[in-house]
């Protein structure tokens, strides 16, 4: 004769990392209102920076060609001096007014570079004020980024060690049921339980499914047993669908607004309040950890009671 495994310490277990969760996820917030007051600071700045670098940018285009003439004439000049002298006199003179005429255009073309140097050294220093600050405003905004991220993927490892916990919890429900019921023999495979949470896709509906069954048949078999009072209210269909909206919407549509709202520069970013974001995810977050502790708690109080009361059933 097969025996019902005691599974309510895993219930108990996924609790307690909910709270774990809720913790660090306020405190992951709190990195991101610090992230987004210097990323907004950036983003402000960022206009002005681009500006005084499209400045200096402008400023640097004419060196080139006033080097490229300086050079131009300093080669020339050269290859003038290195001629043989004309016998000529005609010639000579010609030759020599050449190079006049080449020193004169030297001296004005090195004016010239000269001048673009000091301009492109007065825009540099301009430029200089600005960059030196951006790039510090730059380096707190990834220092805080990088803040943020760590302490939201240890709030995912406790998110999924919660999973993991709450998984086995049902997978040895399922085992249970099976043993008492008949039935359930012939519908959820226990290895549903873990599956149902790594399918893309299917884990958007598969896991509620999967509790769901749990919980009413186990309900089911309770009222049938006398264990529970005829007119107990599980109210199961709205705690659990509350239970699932919750964190749909807490771990599928929040994360993409925040993502828009903090980490990009779109409608969201300059429409919304941030800290008003913030709070309203915290919020949800706060809610469906409340709503899947109490769901939890329901199912493994029967899952106790069940393991308790064994020796009433005909095991299978």
């Amino acid at each position: 004769m097969k025996k019902i495994i005691p599974n309510a310490s895993f219930g108990k277990l996924s609790i307690l990392v909910n709270i774990l969760i809720f913790c660090m996820f306020v405190v992951s917030m709190i990195c991101l209102m610090k992230f987004d007051k210097v990323n907004v600071k950036l983003n402000r700045e960022a206009p002005v920076y681009e500006m005084a670098f499209s400045d200096l940018r402008d400023v640097e285009k004419p060196r080139r060609q006033a080097q490229a003439d300086v050079d131009y004439y300093v080669v020339k000049l050269d290859t003038l001096k290195q001629r043989d002298a004309f016998t000529d006199k005609k010639k000579a003179k010609e030759h020599q007014e050449e190079i006049e005429r080449t020193i004169h255009t030297l001296k004005a073309k090195e004016v010239e570079l000269a001048h673009v140097d000091s301009t492109i050294q007065v825009q540099t220093v301009l430029f200089e004020a600005i960059q030196v600050p951006f790039d510090d405003l730059t380096k707190d905004v990834q220092s805080a980024k990088k803040i943020f991220s760590i302490m939201i993927w240890i709030t995912i490892l406790f998110f999924v060690t919660k999973v993991a916990f709450f998984a086995t919890m049902n997978y040895k429900s399922l085992l249970n049921l099976r043993i008492t019921s008949p039935w359930m023999k012939k519908s959820t495979a226990p290895f549903w339980a873990y599956v149902s949470w790594l399918v893309p896709g299917y884990n958007f509906i598969k896991p509620y499914a999967v509790y769901a069954e749990i919980y009413n048949e186990t309900t089911f078999i309770l009222l049938d047993k006398n264990l529970l009072k005829k007119d107990t209210d599980t109210n199961s269909d709205f705690n659990l669908g509350l239970w699932w909206g919750l964190l749909l919407m807490s771990a599928v549509l929040m994360p993409y607004i925040i993502n828009a709202t903090f980490f990009s520069q779109g409608p969201m970013y300059l429409k919304l309040s941030h800290s008003g974001v913030a709070i309203t995810t915290v919020v949800f977050w706060a809610l469906y950890l409340i709503q899947e502790s109490v769901v939890i708690f329901r199912g493994s109080k029967m899952n106790q009671i069940l393991f308790e009361n064994h020796p009433k059933f005909d095991l299978q």
